[in-house]
Order: C-alpha cells, then structure tokens, then sequence
C-alpha cells in the first residue's frame, strides 16, 4: 500500500512539473518585428526599441553616467546625443548614435565612418555608436585605433543591468 501511495506521489509530481514547463513564459514567444531579430537573446528586447525609446533610454543611461544631454535629434531609426560630462580633467563632450533597427540586426562600417565624421564635426572628444544588434567584422575594424567605443546589444544590456537595473528587469523604457 505504502509503495502504491510513493509511486502515485511521484508520477504526480513528474506530471506537475511537465505542465509548468509547458506553460512557463519563453523569450521566444516575446512579441517581436516578426522577423525573428533579437529571438531567443537575453538582449533581444533592445533590439526592438523604437528609436524615441532607444533616445529616452540613452539619454536616461548618459544621465546616470553623469553627462549632461546637450542635444537629442531623432531620425529614422538612428538617435544622436551630444553629451557633456562637466568633471575637470576626466570629463569632456561625447557623442552618441543610436542605431534602433539596423537591417538584418548588424550595424555596418558605414555606420561606423559616419558616426567619426559627425562626432568630429561636433568637436566630441569621443563617439560611441549603441545598438541592440550586433557589428559587422569590418565596422569593429573601422573602429579600430580610433577614439569611437561599439556597444553591441550585450554590452548595452550589461550596462543597463548595472546603471539602470529597474529597467533591465522591466525590460521596457
């Protein structure tokens, strides 16, 4: 009788732990662009930022950061801040672009000359170009030697998580 009851008991609990793991929430199933960016990465929801939300993010993070937004100008899925950091000696002007949707999820060297040109042309000491996608072998080569930092969507994610946690766990601007 004893040995009915353990077995019972057990089957039970397969069968409970079988029905949440079907029912339990998957990053997959997160609503998407419908072309499968992002799926299936714990970064993905960044990736699926519109660019206002990708601008009030960036200027939230900067803000954290310590720089002061001078200027936010949105474009077709492209953000640029100017930021300053107002600190004597380590502080200094920056600029950032946002790239909300890059196509297929990687940002190009194209993207990358375009950034240097601009920032140079706002006289930033520094650019620095974020995305929820990741770069291509030839924008981290352009990169390269050159004062522009490339924040892939993990490592974005990763600075979100430390400067603004609240919103890594809301996943949501």
């Amino acid at each position: 009788m004893v040995v009915i009851v353990a077995i019972a008991g057990l089957a039970l609990g397969f069968i409970v732990i079988l029905l949440i793991s079907l029912t339990a929430p998957r990053e997959e199933d997160a609503p998407g662009d419908g072309d499968g960016a992002g799926r299936n990465l714990a970064h993905g929801w960044i990736s699926r930022l519109s660019a206002d939300q990708l601008a009030r993010l960036l200027t939230m993070l900067f803000s954290e950061l310590k720089y002061e937004v001078e200027d936010t100008r949105i474009g077709d899925g492209v953000v640029d801040l100017l930021a300053v950091n107002p600190t004597p000696i380590s502080g200094g002007r920056i600029y950032v672009r946002g790239i909300a949707h890059p196509p297929l999820g990687i940002v190009g060297e194209d993207e990358v000359r375009g950034a240097l040109d601009t920032s140079r042309a706002e006289m930033a000491g520094k650019a620095l170009i974020a995305t929820g996608g990741v770069f291509s072998p030839e924008a981290r080569a352009a990169a390269e030697g050159v004062p522009l930092e490339l924040l892939d969507g993990a490592t974005l994610l990763s600075l979100i998580k430390k400067h603004l946690p609240p919103i890594a766990v809301a996943r949501r601007v």
